[in-house]
């Protein structure tokens, strides 16, 4: 059940999307996410919805992987579509709504699975380096969610093994009641924070011994190529915005 959350996961083939700069992956995903927020008409979100489909085509991925990530929202959906029906919401709100949660988590998708997490910190470097003249530390900022990036999978192989664990000793996360699935999920939870920290502590030892320096000048293994595809890519999602904002100031 766990294993159909993709996020933080790595899918090792080649393709174009795998292949273009880690930061204009990165700074696409930064303007789409603004331009879904923005989007307020039902037929330009479905043009943002296949523009999230064209990148998958073009990334080589797997089809299953759309169906694993509408399935892994199933609760998240349904409670949108309750709240929204209970707030008096229209048709067209709730499915504004839902497509932007799912193209947003479907895109962030995308960015993991194409790109190692090495070159995800190195990207948030790159584009968050304005930010050091005004004192923040954005060396830190990087690290920390390149880490939390590195951990989703490995918090969901925790859980995952847990909860094939406790079922061989005879607990039912999928047949009992309600109450009986709130006390499974208790008894998974502890165990799995504690193991997750003992991950990061050895994680964090293993930096000490290594004489790891969070602010120090690094150079990068691999050099990173701009190229024409990388400037397609950013200026379709520029363009992408300009039609969404064109199409505001219009109303």
């Amino acid at each position: 059940m766990l294993n159909r959350i993709m996020i933080g996961r790595y899918y090792p083939i080649s393709s174009p999307i795998h292949h273009m700069n880690p930061v204009a992956k990165l700074l696409s995903m930064i303007l789409y996410i603004i331009t879904i927020f923005l989007c307020r008409d039902i037929k330009l979100m479905l043009l943002l919805t296949l523009v999230v489909f064209m990148l998958y085509e073009l990334a080589h991925l797997p089809r299953k992987i759309y169906f694993k990530t509408l399935f892994s929202l199933k609760f998240i959906l349904l409670f949108i579509l309750v709240i929204y029906y209970l707030m008096g919401y229209g048709l067209e709100d709730v499915i504004l709504v839902c497509l932007r949660l799912y193209v947003i988590v479907l895109y962030t998708t995308i960015l993991t699975l194409t790109t190692p997490t090495s070159n995800i910190t190195y990207a948030l470097k790159t584009i968050l380096t304005p930010l050091k003249l005004i004192g923040i530390p954005v060396n830190k900022m990087a690290f920390s969610i390149s880490l939390a990036l590195r951990f989703i999978p490995t918090i969901m192989d925790q859980a995952s093994k847990i909860m094939k664990s406790q079922a061989s000793r005879g607990i039912d996360y999928y047949s009992s009641n309600l109450a009986g699935k709130f006390l499974a999920i208790k008894t998974m939870l502890l165990p799995m924070f504690i193991l997750t920290i003992r991950r990061a502590d050895t994680l964090s030892e293993s930096m000490q011994m290594r004489l790891y320096d969070i602010n120090g000048k690094r150079s990068s293994l691999k050099r990173y190529k701009w190229t024409l595809f990388e400037t397609f890519i950013v200026f379709m999602h520029i363009g992408l915005m300009a039609i969404i904002i064109a199409r505001m100031v219009i109303k």
